[in-house]
């Protein structure tokens, strides 16, 4: 094997690998991507056993068709610290990959190709074309909800619920849910997929990267039982579902809300970060004051000290007098950053049910559920 190609394009496609290749594999071929250069040009794969990846470099010269297994970590290593435009790999007939870009030489053992697991990508599954740009936008919604912990297995993951025209993109870590609504339509003539699937958050948050640098204004990705694929003309990603039951995530929203409030979402997210500041982890805590004209964010921590903020609110319902709740400033903070809106509604029942976040002109395309946190707790923490 032995090709030429731009080092910024070789760079690009294997930092896409690099996001499926796992720290700590249960096998060490995992760690490794393996390239496959040929008369379409070079492909990068990389799997994890549960997520796969393909990208395509295109501007290729093709010397002699082949194909190597690399170290992942070490090659891109290699190709961030090259200072030339353009790079040769060779695998020479020790075994050993040759990279050479201007005056830089490298050395680099090759593994077995065939312990390397197949990597396939299904064109027969059903699918749902949808905008990019709200696909985009509508998972680093959701996803920011969803657990981190990964041994959460149907919570570190987001729900695709598909319905007839719509799609519901949901994301929740037992503490906080967030939920949108996209319209969708069938991608190909084999029809839309109906019902619900669950991603891992892994594929998502690669999914949401790979969009980003695509063009188009729609795209389709194919859902089935057991597999979810998207296919572009330069990545193609796999990925197994997440097996088990996703929560009930419409019994989660509040209903009968009573006071409701609109804020600035610019001012509210300053407001928390300078309240935040008074916060530790053990009294991670924002106690929310509301009245008719104005709010006021205050925390305190023996050994840290207190902070006070006040910003105008616009009450739009609700009983005269205070309204008082007490919430985590770290899910509010994360739900401003994406919300992507000038101003976010806030509605509640009461301080101990779960705050309702929405944007005001589209109450019902996002939904952001929060549970506060009992005052008896805070005092006590």
């Amino acid at each position: 094997m032995k090709f030429q190609c731009h080092t910024r394009d070789f760079l690009e496609a294997m930092g896409l690998v690099a996001g499926v290749v796992p720290a700590n594999p249960t096998r060490p071929v995992l760690q490794s991507a393996l390239l496959k250069a040929d008369q379409n040009g070079l492909q990068v794969i990389g799997t994890d056993l549960e997520v796969g990846l393909q990208a395509q470099v295109d501007e290729v010269m093709v010397e002699k068709e082949g194909s190597c297994l690399i170290p992942c970590g070490r090659l891109v290593k290699i190709l961030r610290e090259l200072q030339g435009a353009d790079l040769c790999v060779e695998l020479d007939a020790s075994g050993q990959v040759c990279i050479s870009s201007g005056s830089a030489n490298f050395k680099v053992p090759s593994g077995s190709v065939d312990e390397f697991p197949a990597v396939q990508f299904s064109t027969e599954a059903p699918s749902i074309q949808v905008n990019r740009e709200d696909l985009i936008r509508n998972f680093q919604r959701v996803s920011v909800a969803s657990a981190r912990d990964a041994t959460r297995f149907n919570m570190h993951s987001v729900l695709l619920d598909c319905h007839e025209g719509e799609i519901r993109i949901v994301g929740t870590d037992g503490k906080r849910m967030a939920m949108s609504v996209m319209p969708s339509e069938a991608g190909t003539s084999s029809g839309a997929p109906q019902g619900q699937f669950i991603i891992p958050l892994k594929a998502v948050d690669l999914l949401t990267r790979i969009l980003t640098s695509e063009t188009e204004e729609n795209v389709v990705f194919r859902l089935d039982q057991n597999e979810a694929t998207y296919i572009s003309e330069f990545v193609s990603l796999s990925c197994r579902l997440v097996e088990g039951k996703f929560p009930e995530y419409e019994r989660a929203v509040p209903q009968e809300l009573e006071s409701v409030y609109r804020i600035n979402s610019d001012e509210f997210l300053v407001a928390l970060k300078q309240c935040s500041l008074m916060t530790t982890k053990e009294t991670n805590t924002v106690r929310f004051s509301f009245n008719d004209q104005e709010a006021t964010l205050s925390s305190s921590a023996s050994n840290v000290g207190e902070s006070k903020v006040k910003f105008p609110v616009e009450k739009i319902s609700g009983a005269e007098g205070e309204f008082v709740v007490v919430f985590n400033p770290v899910y509010l903070i994360d739900l401003l950053r994406v919300v992507d809106s000038s101003q976010v509604e806030c509605s509640f029942k009461d301080s101990k049910t779960a705050g309702l976040f929405s944007i005001p002109d589209y109450p019902l395309a996002y939904r952001h559920i929060v549970m506060p946190l009992v005052i008896t707790e805070m005092q006590n923490a």
